[in-house]
């Protein structure tokens, strides 16, 4: 079958860049005469034929964060192809190929959209970083950034408000990456991740230990969903500092993408598009050594990538 109309689907949460890779698709296919079709909310907006046409008007959004698409959970999109078929979905969606842009469980269901005959290409986009098969997912360099900004607008404060301990909650999911690469840029004292049960009273004794010998302050990054109150509690009771808390939460997702993400986003969406028009299907773009290649879906469902162990041991001291 040709291709004649591009679907463009932005799925989990949202990730800065995502506009404008969603730009970057429809400028090319423009290029190339063919159509784009954006839909809204996610698969939920592909199994209920919830589309509408775009193309180059979208340049402007390249600089917001977010999907202006709007994003959901791969939900139902299982269901609806048992129910309807593949070739009904795409059909009511009015598309012949698909680009998903979303994190491990969006890409979970593009390969099963895959396997039933869709024509689609997935590309990895969430701030957590934790997409099997490739070094960075889009939105990741922008969070991170944010996490630093943060981390060294309290440091100023540090400096003047003295003998106390500074907690910097990010997102992430279960993943540590955004966690871990936060608190080994900024030189913290201590990371606390989901992958390996945190050391509360460890970190406690390296920080009094420091703060004992001169150091002016603390500085513990963490994940969310880690019983941050009672590590909080712990730390002040081992440490006998003062403990200030900061969570982050969901600015970290929104905000305009850092110029690493600026560049991921065109390259992803280039990758994803000329994959798609040369026939290829059941892939997705991915960036490793400095640049972008691709690999099966079939090889990354199901799989979540590793966290840096050795920046985590070199943040803890282990």
């Amino acid at each position: 079958m040709s291709l004649q109309t591009i679907g463009i689907l932005t799925s989990g949460g949202d990730a800065p860049g995502m506009n404008a890779c969603i730009a970057t698709i429809a400028a090319l296919a423009e290029k190339h005469g063919l159509d784009v079709r954006g839909i809204f909310r996610g698969f939920r907006g592909l199994v209920e034929g919830d589309t509408i046409p775009i193309g180059t008007e979208l340049s402007g959004l390249a600089r917001r964060g977010g999907s202006f698409l709007g994003t959901s959970r791969k939900g139902s999109v299982e269901q609806a192809l048992e129910e309807a078929g593949v070739e009904e979905v795409l059909n009511r969606a009015k598309i012949d190929g698909l680009i998903v842009l979303g994190g491990g469980g969006s890409l979970d269901a593009t390969f099963h959209m895959s396997s039933h005959g869709a024509r689609v290409i997935g590309i990895p986009c969430t701030i957590d970083n934790d997409v099997y098969g490739t070094d960075y997912a889009l939105g990741f360099d922008s969070a991170v950034n944010k996490v630093l900004r943060a981390a060294d607008e309290i440091m100023d404060t540090a400096e003047s408000l003295s003998e106390r301990v500074f907690m910097i909650e990010t997102l992430g999911g279960n993943a540590g990456h955004m966690a871990i690469a936060a608190a080994y840029s900024a030189g913290a004292d201590a990371v606390f991740i989901h992958e390996v049960t945190p050391d509360v009273d460890g970190a406690a004794e390296r920080i009094k230990a420091k703060m004992d010998s001169g150091g002016t302050h603390g500085l513990v990054v963490l994940g969310e969903n880690l019983g941050t109150v009672d590590i909080a509690q712990r730390l002040e009771e081992c440490t006998g500092k003062r403990i200030r808390l900061t969570v982050l939460g969901h600015t970290l997702r929104g905000g305009n993408p850092t110029y690493v993400d600026r560049c991921l986003a065109r390259e992803f969406g280039e990758a994803a598009f000329n994959l798609l028009v040369s026939g290829e299907s059941g892939r997705m773009v991915t960036w490793s050594l400095g640049k972008t290649g691709h690999v099966a879906l079939s090889d990354i469902t199901g799989k979540t990538r590793n966290f840096d162990l050795a920046k985590y041991r070199a943040v803890n001291g282990d």
